[in-house]
């Protein structure tokens, strides 16, 4: 039998002897719980009243070798005791900010008097493990910054969307049935998914399961059972306030409760299969990087063996009125989207005539074995449509990645086999790029990277040439290193140099920050490229600056993926891609995707991507937004194609995305290129310009 003596205390300025104010009995599977209420004035009260607690227990029955557990809960302005009182009194902490002015869990912590219902479970013995998450201390590792914060009780810790925090000794939390608890304040809701806890490493095939916030600003959980099982909750989170999520697995089920209340559930078909991963907050510690990282505040997390009910948790739930002030980010001096024109929402879009769509290639299972896919590349040369992409049979950016080309001689309708541009070499990988065709030639430089523990290795760029009478490609090496990665094909500048954008991946030499970044040529040597990062913000935190590029007479128009917040990022120069402004945030949502943009032969800006007023992070429907001729800013987005298309070929599902773009045009149409992530499988969109029009 387990004794409980539960405690609930909170500071008083009146100087009074600790009376009890009530007590209560419950018995439920085999152990006691007793409540003492009172009011303390000192941490000598409290010891004294604790102790009392315990005599309290024996005069109770409790048998001279029965375990004790003696649990506090308290309001915000108490008192805690001294850690040799607490010694006395208690078994030695585990696990990290677990103390007797913390309770087991947390949904139950931030109000006065809270009955402690979470340890009257069916196993006599069952031990929650809990994290106050104060500060950073010995039981946590903290991968990246954080900083202190007001939390639900006391202090929190403040992630600023590019850390996380990992449990130390936590792989070990694995049992069968088993319930968690976390306090989160987010502080971006548009941005792409986010972990709030997580045990997973997804290089090493170690899947169990995660809370997430989705680009839909709504929370998820995900249970792996050979895929992913998910429960989705409908109501959508508040920036700057506080919820609490809680998720418990049972043999068979899984449930996800939000604030105290059930969204919903799943069915488990098996057992959550124990990793050694840890257990993470605040995004996934995968490969020495940050995945999935949350931006907000965390407190109290909670881990406890056995399934708590669904009564004991609406009982326990206690609701947070304070809020965190949002951080303000630097916006850009100069508009990208017209602000007199009204941004539509997804269901208002105005579908684009006359599209056709074709298949590049298959979705998963495919006959090719293909595992991942991403980022297609387009060109035209001599009459005929080129278009690569990544292909790996293993995980994504592995050492097994191949860059693939498949050619098309109808404009898309049918392709050749597909030919390996490049396989790669021991720990090389080679990924997807770009393509320039010019003076007779088509290159291509593709994104490599090598073989680490950290994800993204001595990051490259490789050129390769075509050789039009065997039709292989020729590879010409390295051109340009330290970190970059090819987002969109060369473009000639007024200077007769070309300019190239992308990504610069950082860590590769003690560089810090994922920041937008451009390649130059040294005029048509297509060999030897500078490598120019634009600076950014400071405010804005951590970024996936994968960018695109306006070439203008005058300026030049960098467009980039945020992350954190489903916003463009927006820079420009005016010295042919030498020097930049800040990227900052610019008036135009986007998805936290790659995005690619360009100036049609009508004289017409255009942006490809998913720009809509009401979708978020969300990599879906694909869309195109235009200016008028001659403008800069945007003035309309059309509708190219929803995830739901049952009267097209290919892919057509409601979780269907359309990842990382690419566009050409040829000959009077915008040829569109996109990965569905989602099924693995590249696709085709043909697009007439004439139906790009701005006018009523």
């Amino acid at each position: 039998m387990l004794w409980i003596a539960i405690v609930s205390w909170h500071h008083s300025a009146r100087v009074t002897p600790p009376s009890f104010r009530d007590s209560l009995h419950a018995k439920e599977g085999g152990n006691r719980a007793c409540l003492l209420q009172t009011t303390m004035t000192s941490r000598f009260c409290l010891h004294s009243f604790l102790t009392a607690a315990l005599i309290l227990a024996t005069a109770g029955g409790m048998a001279a070798d029965a375990p004790v557990a003696v649990l506090c809960t308290d309001d915000i302005a108490s008192v805690p005791p001294t850690e040799s009182q607490a010694s006395s009194l208690a078994s030695p902490d585990r696990g990290g900010g677990r103390s007797l002015s913390a309770p087991p869990f947390p949904f139950m912590k931030p109000t006065l008097h809270l009955l402690c219902l979470c340890l009257l479970f069916s196993t006599p013995c069952a031990r929650a493990e809990h994290w106050s998450l104060e500060r950073t201390d010995d039981a946590l590792v903290l991968r990246g910054s954080a900083t202190p914060g007001s939390g639900v009780a006391g202090q929190a810790l403040i992630l600023d969307g590019g850390a996380l925090v990992e449990l130390k000794d936590s792989a070990r939390l694995s049992a069968d049935a088993f319930t968690i608890s976390l306090w989160f304040n987010p502080y971006e809701l548009t941005g792409g998914q986010q972990v709030l806890a997580g045990k997973n490493r997804y290089s090493l095939k170690e899947r169990q399961w995660s809370l997430t916030i989705e680009p839909d600003g709504r929370l998820k959980a995900h249970l792996h059972q050979g895929g992913w099982s998910t429960i989705s909750c409908a109501e959508p989170l508040t920036a700057g306030a506080w919820h609490c999520a809680v998720l418990v697995v049972d043999s068979g089920r899984a449930a996800l409760f939000l604030n105290g209340k059930p969204v919903g559930e799943v069915k488990l078909k098996i057992p959550i299969k124990a990793t050694d991963a840890p257990v993470t907050l605040g995004g996934i510690w995968d490969a020495n990087s940050v995945r999935q990282p949350f931006h907000g505040a965390l407190d109290e997390f909670t881990y406890q063996p056995g399934a708590v009910s669904a009564e004991e948790i609406a009982s326990g739930y206690r609701p947070v009125s304070a809020r965190h002030a949002l951080p303000k980010l630097a916006a850009a001096a100069w508009p990208l989207w017209d602000n007199t024109q009204t941004l539509p929402k997804a269901a208002e879009l105005v579908q684009v005539e006359g599209a056709r769509f074709h298949v590049l290639k298959k979705a998963r299972p495919d006959t090719d074995g293909c595992n991942f896919t991403l980022g297609v590349g387009l060109a035209w040369h001599k009459g005929s449509l080129y278009a690569s992409y990544a292909y790996n049979k293993g995980p994504e950016n592995t050492p097994t990645e191949e860059a693939h080309v498949r050619v098309s001689r109808d404009g898309g309708q049918t392709w050749e086999a597909p030919v390996v541009m490049d396989a790669g070499k021991d720990d090389l990988g080679v990924s997807h790029g770009v393509f320039l065709s010019h003076g007779g030639k088509l290159w291509a430089f593709m994104g490599a990277f090598h073989a680490h523990s950290q994800l993204y290795h001595r990051v490259h760029t490789r050129a390769y040439l075509l050789n039009e009478t065997s039709g292989a490609w020729e590879p010409q090496g390295p051109v340009l290193n330290g970190g970059f990665w090819p987002m969109q094909q060369p473009q000639r500048m007024t200077d007769g140099n070309w300019i190239m954008a992308g990504l610069r991946i950082g860590g590769q030499h003690g560089e810090t920050g994922n920041l937008p970044a451009v390649a130059i040529s040294k005029g048509d040597d297509f060999t030897k490229w500078e490598l120019v990062v634009l600076p950014a913000e400071p405010t804005l935190g951590n970024i996936w600056g994968e960018s695109t590029v306006i070439v203008e007479a005058g300026r030049i128009l960098n467009i980039s993926r945020y992350g954190k917040k489903a916003l463009a990022l927006l820079s420009q120069s005016e010295d042919h891609g030498r020097t930049w402004t800040p990227t900052a945030l610019s008036n135009l949502p986007m998805a936290t995707s790659k995005p690619y943009a360009g100036i049609l032969s009508t004289g017409q800006r255009y942006l490809v991507c998913t720009t809509t007023a009401d979708t978020g992070g969300a990599r879906a429907p694909l869309t195109i937004a235009v200016s008028k001729p001659g403008e800069a800013v945007f003035s309309k987005v059309f509708l190219v194609r929803r995830s739901v298309f049952p009267e097209g070929p290919g892919v057509s599902a409601p979780n269907a995305d359309f990842s990382y773009p690419y566009a050409v045009e040829h000959e009077g149409h915008l040829y569109i290129g996109y990965t569905h992530k989602s099924h693995m499988a590249n696709e085709l969109a043909v697009v007439p310009v004439a139906s790009l029009t701005t006018g009523p």
